[in-house]
C-alpha cells in the first residue's frame, strides 16, 4: 500500500513540475513562437515603480539629492517618499498612476526658487528644481556642484548638460535642473498575446552632434514565466544622408560583442528635419548582460551603411542593463536552458 502511495505522489509531483514550464526539447519552437509577436497598434501598457518588481525587502529605500551645498535643496522630500492623501502637496496633473505636483517655493534662502515632484504609484521618482534663467552666476554654481559630485558630464547638447551615476540621472537646463532616481524610475510593461515586455527605459537618450540614441534593455516574459532578455534601439539623425543601421557593438574591457540590427521602422521626424530608425527587439544571452554589467567601461558603437557612432555608455543606460539582468537572474524559471533561437 505504501508503495502505491509513494508512486502516486511521485507521479503527481512530476506532472505538476511538467505543467509549470515548457519541455526543454520544445524550447526552440516555443521561443520561436513567442519571439514573433506582432507589434500591435495601441498595445495596452502600464507603468509602475521598480520597487514593485525587484528588491522587495528594500521598499522603504529613500535617496536624497546629490549634495548641492544649498539650504533650499535640503527642504526637498527624498526619492521613495510615498504621497499620502493628507499631504499638502498639490497635483498639477495626473494620468492613471502617474502624477506631477505644482511648483512649491522654498522657505530657506536658496539659489533655487522652488521645486516640483513627479510620482509613480504615489512614490517620488523625479524632482525638478527651478532657478532664475537670467542669473548666469546661479547656473555656474549649480554646474560646479554637479561637476564635483559626478566628476564629469555624460554629454552636453545645446543648453543642456546631462550627468548620471548608478543612483541618479540629472539634466541641467536653462531655468531648471531635473533629477531622477534610477532605482525608482517607472517600469513600462506592454502586453501582447501570450507575452509581456518589461522595458527598463532611462529618463534620457544619448545625444551628440544633432543625433539621438535611445537604448533600452528589457525582459520578454511569457505566461509560463519563461523569460528572454533583449534590447531595443532607436537612432534619430539629421535628414539628408541615410544611416541605415545594421550592427551594434558593445566594447567591454576585455571583449567585444557584435550583434546585427534590423530596421523595423523608419520615420520622418521634426517636420522633415530628422529621420528615426528603430529596431524593437534583439535578443541577448544573460551571459552578455552580465559581462556588460560588470565591465568597468562600456562603449557602444552603432554601425550603419552611412557611417557609425561611437560613445561611452552613460550610467543611465547601464542601469537598464543591470536591471534587465537582475530581473532575469531572480525570476527566470529555467536558467540552464541554452536557447538557439536567441
Amino acid at each position: 500500500m505504501k508503495y502505491y502511495i509513494v508512486t502516486m505522489l511521485l507521479w503527481v509531483g512530476a506532472i505538476q513540475a511538467f505543467s509549470q514550464q515548457p519541455r526543454l526539447k520544445q524550447v526552440d519552437e516555443y521561443l520561436a513562437a513567442t519571439g514573433q509577436t506582432v507589434e500591435l497598434k495601441g498595445a495596452p501598457e502600464r507603468r509602475y515603480g521598480l520597487l514593485s518588481t525587484l528588491y522587495n525587502n528594500q521598499k522603504n529605500l529613500m535617496l536624497n539629492l546629490p549634495d548641492l551645498e544649498d539650504y533650499g535643496a535640503r527642504e526637498v522630500i527624498p526619492f521613495g517618499f510615498r504621497l499620502s492623501t493628507a499631504s499638502e502637496i498639490e497635483l498639477a496633473g495626473q494620468n492613471e498612476n502617474m502624477a506631477e505636483s505644482t511648483v512649491r517655493p522654498f522657505y530657506s534662502k536658496s539659489i533655487f526658487s522652488g521645486v516640483s515632484y513627479q510620482f509613480c504609484d504615489s512614490v517620488i521618482y523625479g524632482i525638478t528644481l527651478f532657478y532664475d534663467t537670467q542669473d548666469n552666476a546661479k547656473r555656474a554654481a549649480i554646474e560646479k556642484n554637479l561637476d564635483r559630485h559626478f566628476k564629469k558630464a555624460d554629454y552636453k547638447q545645446g543648453g543642456a548638460v546631462v550627468y548620471s551615476d548608478p543612483d541618479y540621472a540629472v539634466r541641467l537646463l536653462p531655468g531648471k535642473v531635473e533629477f531622477y532616481s534610477l532605482f525608482h524610475f517607472p517600469v513600462v510593461e506592454t502586453f501582447y498575446p501570450g507575452v509581456s515586455h518589461k522595458v527598463w527605459y532611462g529618463p534620457y537618450n544619448y545625444e551628440a552632434n544633432g543625433a539621438s540614441v535611445m537604448l533600452a534593455f528589457y525582459n520578454q516574459e511569457s505566461k509560463e514565466n519563461n523569460i528572454q532578455s533583449a534590447f531595443k534601439v532607436s537612432y534619430k539623425y539629421p535628414a539628408g544622408k541615410p544611416f541605415k543601421m545594421n550592427l551594434i557593438r558593445f566594447i567591454l574591457d576585455d571583449i567585444t560583442y557584435e550583434l546585427p540590427l534590423e530596421i523595423e521602422y523608419s520615420d520622418v521626424a521634426d517636420a522633415g528635419k530628422a529621420v528615426e530608425e528603430r529596431d524593437t527587439r534583439t535578443f541577448v544571452f544573460p551571459e552578455v548582460l552580465k559581462a556588460i554589467d560588470r565591465s568597468k567601461t562600456v562603449k557602444v558603437e552603432l554601425v550603419g551603411e552611412g557611417g557609425r557612432l561611437l560613445y561611452e555608455m552613460p550610467a543611465f543606460q547601464r542601469a537598464s542593463v543591470h536591471t534587465a539582468y537582475e530581473y532575469f537572474r531572480w525570476n527566470v524559471t529555467n536558467p540552464m536552458a541554452k536557447y538557439r533561437a536567441w
